[in-house]
């Protein structure tokens, strides 16, 4: 049960592998629950910190309860810090990083955030980069397919180690509402109700990682004191949108998250003058929304749109694809 809930295995696969280790283990009792549902019973009477889940109701709509089930922040954060090689991928401060005798950037501890966020903590305290990732396409775990899952890795750690399955945290799934119907769906009650449940949801999870004076946390059997800041938000289009709580429609004026571009200037390549969003809290979630890596890098769309805008400038003007070419041989 601890590797269905650590890789997000759907209730059909886990059912389908407690099956197969049963008619072939030839045991006379099997030591598997029988199901999925009886294995996530199984995890809540179990006292471990790193596999229980908590549930906490968020809200009640149309007389039904809905809850956020999640696992507390600072164990999940403990839980990756306590992988054994670590320390040996782990960055505590700063990096001035150059190529060639000039200023590069290659991991986010070699980005001016980090330098003037490092800069702004107490003597002696190290930053804790928080990466948190969403994606709401993967979402029949614990029995419910109405949830979303939110994600949570560290920036500290270097981006090849930090990649590999174990340093990626469940953090919880947040509810999703459901309308009686069609009218309700389309209301501006209702997507009003639905953006506050996600925030509050939010606010929910994170809370514990402000705490003014920090907090300590043990890396490699030594203890550092840590100011938790969120450095990034890795999600979809559609996601961004409801993190920076901008409508999920290209037919708004200014549609994009990121920016305060008009819809008939977004085409427009030659912009010099952009106007971005900002906010005065401790987190610009403006500028944390990244640009789409989960699905250009990690899934590998950026190459297929590489391919794709190549064919297009072929017919426009067939100069400009010796370019890319010299650079898509060099894309994995």
């Amino acid at each position: 049960m601890a590797l269905v809930t650590n890789y997000n295995l759907s209730n059909e696969a886990t059912n389908a592998v407690i099956c197969f280790f049963n008619e072939h283990s030839n045991l006379p009792l099997s030591p598997l629950p029988k199901n999925v549902k009886k294995g996530h019973e199984l995890m809540e009477k179990m006292k471990i910190p790193t596999l229980t889940s908590k549930k906490h109701k968020i809200l009640t709509h149309n007389n039904i309860d809905y809850y956020l089930f999640y696992h507390p922040i600072l164990n999940c954060i403990k839980n990756i810090l306590s992988i054994s090689d670590i320390s040996q991928n782990f960055t505590l401060r700063f990096e001035n990083f150059k190529y060639k005798g000039e200023k590069a950037y290659s991991e986010q501890y070699t980005g001016n955030w980090w330098k003037n966020t490092e800069a702004s903590l107490p003597d002696g305290s190290k930053l804790l980069s928080i990466i948190l990732y969403s994606d709401a396409t993967t979402t029949d775990t614990l029995g419910k397919s109405s949830l979303h899952p939110i994600y949570i890795l560290i920036g500290n750690i270097s981006t090849k180690r930090r990649n590999k399955s174990d340093t990626k945290q469940l953090l919880g799934y947040l509810p999703i509402l459901k309308a009686k119907d069609k009218f309700e769906k389309k209301s501006q009650d209702f997507k009003n109700l639905v953006h506050l449940t996600f925030h509050n949801s939010m606010k929910f999870l994170l809370n514990p990682l402000f705490a003014k004076k920090g907090i300590d946390l043990e890396v490699d059997n030594e203890t550092y004191w840590f100011f938790p800041r969120i450095s990034t938000i890795i999600c979809d289009w559609s996601e961004a949108a409801t993190f920076s709580l901008v409508y999920k429609s290209t037919n708004l004026n200014f549609p994009c998250h990121f920016c305060l571009i008009s819809k008939i200037l977004l085409s427009n390549t030659n912009l010099s003058d952009i106007t971005f969003r900002n906010n005065e809290n401790i987190i610009n979630i403006y500028t944390a929304t990244v640009p789409d890596r989960m699905h250009h890098l990690d899934l590998g769309l950026f190459y297929y749109q590489i391919k794709f805008t190549q064919a297009f400038l072929q017919k426009q003007d067939s100069s400009l694809v010796g370019k890319i070419d010299d650079r898509l041989s060099k894309i994995p």
